[in-house]
């Protein structure tokens, strides 16, 4: 038998299909040899010790050009800019970013404030501003309203309807009181509870306070008033630790949940005091290098050569900040490792929307990474775990949407 024709037709196919594979598109900041990403953080001002999120997401790429030689033969090269943590500030470095320094994207910029403020004008330059870090706000998650946005942590509403799912498991017919910030990230939360509460749980009592209060005793005092066993205080760092010490100073014993964004031993749970903190609650998705948990995990150690070989840790302030960036920097070397020869920004979009399934290092086992064109909401996913006087305590139980 003559196998020639057949043989001629796969190699007419595979010479059809080879220059396909090999063609090339390359959107603003890509090109043959390298692919500029723009990110902006505070390196000046009172919050500075952030900063570290974006030194942590350039050491990641330091690290990927040294040991791999960059993403399918490509330097990455991201650029960073400082932006105070002030809005406008913000705008006008991220407008310098994609007009002067050409970025094909920005990805890993800190804060809620900010990224806020750069979002419409992204959006309206079709610019990818994929995985802001230390937000939840739901802008960061509507696909209709912002296209080009893709945010990463939990967003506030899918962390409180977690809780709101926990608490109703653990301790069905629970009367809990609530302690809310009075804007998006409070009513975040507290929209989220109240759409997963069940089995009898219920709120029997909340407050909200203002970021501009000096403290929040007048309203722990309302709350302990309703006879609640659970409170869940919805707040930022400095509110929560008033929380937790008032709490305390007035006698009262509740079950007491704070969001991931709060839950710093250092700046929350010291000042609240250790022992009035046992106890307390709250969720997570990232492993914690610091824990005794994972003093032997192979994640763990591969970050800590990390930290100290490509300089993403400054001092003992700004750990989580350095965790976050490296996840993050994890993150957008799949995307681009997916994205192949095509360099567009709309295929860098495509590919940060179409996320199946996806492992990082640092997450915790069982929190995966999905995304699609009608859900922007990257992790669905967290642990919950409690405070022993020392450090977080995981409770083992992974509670998913």
């Amino acid at each position: 038998m003559d196998f020639r024709p057949a043989a001629a037709a796969v190699l007419l196919l595979a010479l059809t299909i080879a220059p396909a594979f090999a063609q090339k598109n390359y959107g603003p900041g890509a090109s043959d040899t390298e692919v500029r990403i723009g990110t902006t953080a505070p390196f000046s001002g009172p919050l500075s010790t952030a900063g570290a999120v974006a030194k942590s997401f350039a050491a990641y790429f330091d690290k990927i050009n040294a040991e791999d030689g960059g993403i399918n033969g490509r330097k990455i090269k991201v650029i960073t800019a400082d932006d105070s943590y002030a809005p406008p500030r913000a705008l006008d470095q991220t407008r310098k970013l994609v007009e002067q320094d050409n970025i094909l994207f920005m990805a890993a910029s800190l804060g809620t404030p900010t990224q806020l403020a750069v979002q419409q004008y992204l959006n309206d330059h079709a610019v990818p501003q994929l995985f802001p870090i230390a937000t939840g706000a739901a802008p960061f998650y509507d696909p209709k309203k912002s296209p080009w946005t893709v945010g990463f942590a939990p967003s506030n509403t899918t962390e409180g309807r977690l809780v709101g799912k926990h608490v109703s498991e653990i301790w069905p017919g629970a009367k809990i009181a609530v302690l809310y910030e009075n804007d998006d990230f409070g009513k975040g939360l507290l929209g989220g509870a109240q759409e997963t509460l069940s089995n009898g749980a219920s709120i029997v009592g909340q407050q909200s306070y203002e970021g501009s209060d000096p403290n929040v005793d007048r309203q722990i005092a309302q709350l302990k008033a309703s006879g609640a066993t659970i409170l869940f205080v919805f707040a930022t760092q400095k509110a929560a630790t008033q929380a937790i010490l008032h709490a305390a100073e007035i006698g009262w014993q509740p079950e007491i949940f704070i969001p991931s964004a709060a839950a710093s031993i250092s700046q929350v749970l010291r000042p609240a005091g250790l022992e009035n903190s046992k106890g307390v609650f709250t969720a997570t998705y990232l492993k914690d290098p610091t824990s005794p948990r994972w003093a032997d995990d192979a994640d763990v150690r591969e970050f800590s050569i990390f930290e100290k070989k490509y300089g993403a840790i400054d001092d003992g302030h700004n750990g989580f900040a350095a965790l976050a960036g490296y996840v993050v920097g994890a993150l957008t070397e799949k995307i681009l490792k997916a994205a192949g020869n095509d360099l567009s920004r709309e295929n860098i979009l495509k590919q940060a929307t179409s996320l199946h399934d996806i492992v990082l290092p640092m997450l915790l086992p069982g929190v995966t990474i999905n995304t699609s064109p009608t859900d922007y909401r990257t992790i669905k996913q967290m642990e919950f775990e409690y405070f022993d006087g020392e450090s977080w305590v995981p409770t083992g139980n992974i509670v998913s949407e």
